[in-house]
């Protein structure tokens, strides 16, 4: 299959620039509060602004920046949060990514896609416990073409439970050609996001094996705007945090926003940022695991370089670590989660061989 990027297609990430800009950033407390300033201003921070914020160490300087981003929150969001529930849909896949699952190679992992009748019986159950708004997962594999993503989207419109509906679903698939999104697009999505996973090229390579698609970095870091390309104007961007050093991540996603603003006019609608979590038949490697302080300063760190875009923060965190960041970041989650195949009408415990991974709260919607 011939894969096409974008036109006047670009790698804009520069991690020489990147690294460089990890390594030479000092702690700076005036400049740190005037970047503070700025992004109170809602503006957007560059990628150089927000390396200084990475650069903050000292704990009254990082909770200088914690005071800022719940302000922030609450002047743009007050106490509103979206919730939304992930619905896998398939998880067949031709990739064989290092630290997934569902990679092609594990012969362990049960398959599954659902049928409409079993893709019924799930939006019947997530809708009878409130929710209204998806995401659709699908892994990569031929099976899930565009015109099975945009029939997928448009069975779970018509499915009503009672009272219930589902008014928003949005999606989580892999890049596709422009013709692709524009199919997918005239479903009736919301937000069409995609993962980088990781941001620096050398640990790209190392984790997602060069015979895969998802092996090529650039055709996947052009996939967004091969959307936009196509009318996809909401979209969604993120890294796997765990996989190379977490501050290179955060500037690779300052980077990204900037690229589709520069682009477009118009930055991604939500930014994610899971933590690598265990899972069946995955061994991790603990060198750039992200512990729970840093985790919490690059939350508020992204809130303060992206004002006005939306944060999502998923199951794969512990609820401690959830109703903490909520305060300075975040504004959207996921509840009640189930992420095995046709998980929200079996009430048992997580089954780690249908899931693509751990999840940390398990607590239901109510």
């Amino acid at each position: 299959m011939i894969r096409t990027c974008s036109k006047n297609c670009v790698d804009f990430i520069n991690d020489d620039h990147l690294n460089g800009l990890v390594a030479s950033a000092t702690e700076e407390p005036a400049r740190v509060r005037e970047i503070i300033a700025k992004s109170m201003n809602k503006e957007p921070l560059t990628v150089e602004e927000t390396a200084s914020l990475l650069a903050a160490e000292s704990e009254p300087l990082v909770e200088e920046i914690f005071e800022a981003a719940r302000d922030l929150k609450r002047q743009v969001y007050g106490n509103r949060i979206v919730i939304f529930a992930p619905l896998y849909i398939g998880n067949h896949c031709i990739n064989d990514c290092k630290y997934c699952a569902f990679r092609r190679s594990l012969r362990t992992t049960v398959r599954k896609t659902l049928s409409e009748d079993e893709l019924e019986d799930q939006v019947v159950a997530l809708e009878d416990a409130g929710h209204k708004r998806l995401i659709l997962v699908f892994g990569e594999h031929p099976d899930y073409s565009p015109e099975f993503i945009a029939r997928s989207v448009r069975n779970v419109y018509a499915i009503k439970s009672g009272r219930g509906e589902i008014r928003r679903v949005n999606i989580n698939a892999a890049p596709m050609d422009r013709d692709g999104y524009k199919i997918v697009k005239d479903a009736g999505i919301g937000t069409y996001q995609i993962f980088q996973e990781t941001y620096h090229h050398q640990t790209y390579r190392e984790v997602h094996p060069p015979n895969t698609c998802k092996g090529d970095y650039l055709y996947r870091l052009d996939g967004l705007t091969r959307a936009y390309e196509a009318g996809c104007d909401d979209v969604g961007i993120g890294a796997l945090f765990g996989l190379y050093d977490w501050r290179f991540e955060v500037l690779g996603m300052v980077t990204h926003a900037w690229h589709l603003v520069e682009r477009f006019g118009c930055g991604p609608h939500t930014i994610s940022f899971p933590r690598l979590r265990p899972a069946h038949g995955v061994t991790i490697d603990s060198r750039y695991l992200v512990n729970d302080r840093d985790f919490k300063r690059l939350v508020a760190i992204l809130r303060l370089a992206v004002p006005y875009t939306g944060m999502i923060l998923t199951a794969r965190e512990p609820q401690e670590i959830r109703r903490e960041v909520m305060e300075f970041g975040v504004s959207q989650i996921d509840a009640g989660t189930r992420i095995e195949l046709a998980g929200y009408t079996d009430k048992g415990e997580q089954k780690l061989d249908r899931e693509q991974f751990q999840i940390g709260d398990t607590r239901s919607m109510d």
